[in-house]
């Protein structure tokens, strides 16, 4: 089997376990579908999404930045980076913004 295809189905073994609300395990299979093929920006963008969502924006950030860097038309990725800064800054706003007990 060719490093592509291979790729291609732990991707989309992915979705579906995302379709499932098995985020890490996702995960799992969009990291296999990279290591199988580093140049498809398609499981960074899916991995993205799901760190987004767990509120992990800083590892969010890093994929949504490589899907641009292999595929700088890649619009959702551009929407999901400048969500995830927006979101991140303000989760940074709410936590300097707590009074000390």
């Amino acid at each position: 089997m060719q490093q592509e295809e291979l790729a291609i189905r732990y991707n989309n073994s992915g979705h579906i376990k995302y379709l499932r609300v098995d985020f890490y395990g996702a995960m799992d299979d969009f990291t296999a579908a990279i290591e199988a093929k580093a140049d498809f920006e398609v499981p960074y963008y899916n991995r993205g999404l799901i760190l987004y969502r767990l509120g992990y924006f800083d590892e969010a950030l890093k994929d949504f930045q490589k899907v641009l860097e292999l595929n700088p038309g890649f619009e959702d990725a551009k929407l999901g980076l400048k969500q995830t800064l927006l979101d991140k800054e303000e989760k940074q706003r709410r936590h300097t913004k707590r009074p000390s007990l």
